[in-house]
């Protein structure tokens, strides 16, 4: 692999590491949620459910029968993944004034499969026509991501899902899925480096979240945003926060902490802007 860009890379990581020991960060920079426009069925499920969507790798899933009144079929072989679903039930219950009323309650959760738009295909068009209506700006807005076509060349798929409410801003799935629920350019980059990270094989494949992998992948993201210039985007006040929250309060630990992980971050950054340059040559 090419080292081109390793030096700055360096250089600038140990700048931001200069900027967190001497605590002179700007603030935090506040989400901004997406909030898909998309004209489908499965934008009204729950934030949890929208989220195991976008993992999933799709922006539309629906169930068998659904499918088939939007026009289309699942096609033969295809794996459905499950979503969680209610379960209500009626009871009576009596007031202080001996009235009674029956409510709905609820009594657990049941799973309901479901099948992605990728594993279905049109047999009536008229149909899917009426049925379908894609967010062509949020589609347009992923594509402009920076580095998005790195991202395609490795055979990711990269979604967004609506994020407000939920406890994850995005995510990185090894099965190749990038998940978005912000339009920050700091979670974007966050979850490239976790994809470069595992490409190189030196990310730590551990049930949830590592605090390794988790450092790697947001002060990476910090270097690679300066680099470009986004000074603004690289978020230094929430990536060091988010460092801390993952190492512990104290300083020193923190800072001890990216300090060992220079080399690993350095050779993130390496081949995102490696291969960036491999296609913009190509092209």
């Amino acid at each position: 692999m090419s080292i081109k860009f390793y030096g700055k890379s360096q250089e600038t990581c140990q700048a931001i590491i200069t900027q967190f020991k001497t605590g002179d960060l700007p603030e935090t920079l506040k989400s901004i949620f997406v909030n898909r426009s998309d004209d489908i069925p499965s934008n009204k499920w729950s934030w949890n459910n929208q989220f195991i969507k976008a993992i999933s790798g799709t922006s539309d899933a629906r169930g068998f029968k659904q499918w088939g009144a939007a026009g289309r079929k699942v096609k033969k072989g295809a794996k459905a993944f499950h979503i969680l679903g209610p379960c209500i039930a009626k009871r009576k219950e009596t007031d202080e004034a001996g009235n009674q009323e029956e409510k709905n309650f609820l009594y657990g959760f049941k799973s309901i499969p479901v099948f992605r738009l990728e594993d279905t295909e049109i047999y009536d068009q008229k149909k899917w026509e009426k049925a379908s209506s894609e967010d062509q700006k949020e589609k347009s807005r992923l594509r402009a991501l920076p580095f998005y076509e790195v991202a395609e060349k490795w055979g990711l798929k990269v979604t967004s899902f609506n994020g407000k409410g939920g406890k994850y801003y995005g995510y990185y799935s090894h099965n190749g899925v990038i998940a978005l629920g912000v339009e920050n350019l700091s979670t974007w980059a966050h979850e490239m480096i976790h994809a470069a990270d595992d490409r190189l094989k030196t990310i730590k494949k551990v049930p949830g979240q590592d605090m390794e992998n988790e450092v790697v992948a947001e002060l990476g993201g910090a270097v690679i945003l300066k680099m470009l210039g986004y000074e603004h985007e690289a978020d230094l006040g929430g990536a060091w926060s988010y460092i801390q929250g993952y190492t512990g309060k104290k300083k020193e630990t923190a800072i001890s902490v990216c300090m060992r992980l220079i080399d690993r971050i350095c050779n993130c950054v390496n081949l995102i802007l490696t291969d960036a340059e491999k296609i913009r040559e190509a092209a």
